[in-house]
């Protein structure tokens, strides 16, 4: 048999149907929206050069947040969501609820000792740690990936200001909002594709 009649006798593959992951596609939106406050963040006082950077990355956390929507309104998305489950709803809100007394408690600590100006390294910084167990609770390796990326970029961000090379506001938001829209743009490219017959998401 030849190679293009093995390929013909192959698992076959349906028609494009709507495949986007509910649960991913809220979590992208809503780092969509972090993104247009994070890039607004970072204009608190950037180096000038990258103030049409950050402009333009909030047009483009905006423009994803309205196809994230759109996905939503269309019903173009799996239907259920883990948080129908009260063991992820339980453990979603700790780590919630851990995550806000981290940054109020960090931020209250840094205008304690006059540093203040850390606040976006240290919010991003505890941000992207919880993503990582957010992204065991949902099963979602990208955004656990997210989280670390973002940490990391927290503590450049904190670094740099050390160093006086540039505003950790800045950095730190421009960081953020750059990993949250790549989050949301790998989100909303990866939910569409064909499926072959008996294949699970």
């Amino acid at each position: 048999m030849s190679e293009h009649q093995l390929s013909e006798t192959a698992v076959p593959v349906v028609p494009m149907r709507p495949l986007w992951d509910r649960g991913e596609v809220i979590g992208a939106a809503v780092l969509a929206v972090a993104g247009i406050a994070w890039f607004g963040w970072a204009q608190e006082d950037p180096p000038a050069p990258w103030v049409p950077y950050l402009v333009a990355g909030s047009v483009i956390s905006a423009l994803l947040l309205v196809a994230l929507v759109v996905l939503l309104v269309r019903r173009l998305t799996t239907t259920g969501s883990p948080m129908a489950d009260p063991r992820v709803r339980r453990r979603y809100w700790l780590t919630v609820a851990v995550e806000v007394v981290l940054i109020v408690g960090g931020n209250l600590l840094l205008a304690a000792v006059g540093h203040q100006a850390y606040d976006a390294a240290w919010t991003l910084f505890v941000v992207g740690v919880h993503f990582i167990p957010l992204g065991r609770v949902f099963h979602a390796r990208g955004l656990a990936l997210t989280g670390v990326v973002a940490a990391v970029g927290a503590v450049a961000a904190a670094g740099l200001g050390l160093a006086g090379a540039v505003a950790p506001s800045a950095a730190a938001g421009a960081g953020a909002g750059v990993v949250f829209i790549g989050y949301a743009g790998w989100v909303l490219g990866r939910g569409r594709r064909p499926v072959r017959t008996g294949e699970a998401r």
